[in-house]
């Protein structure tokens, strides 16, 4: 039962970060017509749409990149370690995995880091004055699914090794 309802809860957060990920990319569609639109028939840009684009797009990546390594959406090269034997291929992956968590470990803290920066400094944008720090810490957290998806896979690929 208890894993039952982890499952569920999972299913609820990724349903809700689907969501949210749609609505940035209407907004920043939105925008971004509205924007051609006021160019062209009005002569007059719609301000700001650089820096909300910008900020739904860090929106749609952040949720996008986790949920792809989850469902093994991202893209594998399988040409040269398609005819490796099973335990090769299975080494190979969990390096490129423990590789991938470091790397995008080492970037988490990076963002994270420059996240807390901006809410101390209270950085804003220069053309509409939103405040940046909500959007690097979602870019943070994006990472930082990312790094849990990375270390769940190479914790599966390793316990796939050690049954063969």
């Amino acid at each position: 039962m208890h894993v039952d309802l982890r499952l569920k809860l999972f299913r609820v957060i990724f349903v809700v970060l689907h969501v949210v990920a749609f609505i940035a990319l209407m907004a920043m569609m939105g925008i971004v017509v509205c924007n051609i639109i006021g160019r062209i028939f009005f002569k007059s840009p719609v301000m700001g749409t650089l820096e909300i684009a910008g900020f739904a797009g860090i929106i749609v990546v952040a949720v996008a990149i986790g949920l792809a390594q989850r469902e093994h959406r991202n893209i594998f090269v399988d040409i040269v370690v398609a005819r490796f034997p099973a335990r090769i291929r299975i080494i190979i992956d969990s390096f490129t995995y423990l590789l991938s968590l470091g790397a995008v470990g080492f970037l988490f803290w990076a963002v994270a880091e420059s996240a807390l920066e901006s809410l101390i400094q209270e950085e804003i944008t220069l053309t509409l004055g939103i405040k940046t720090f909500p959007f690097r810490f979602i870019w943070a957290a994006g990472l930082l699914i990312l790094c849990g998806f990375l270390l769940q896979h190479l914790i599966q690929n390793l316990h796939k090794g050690l049954k063969k």
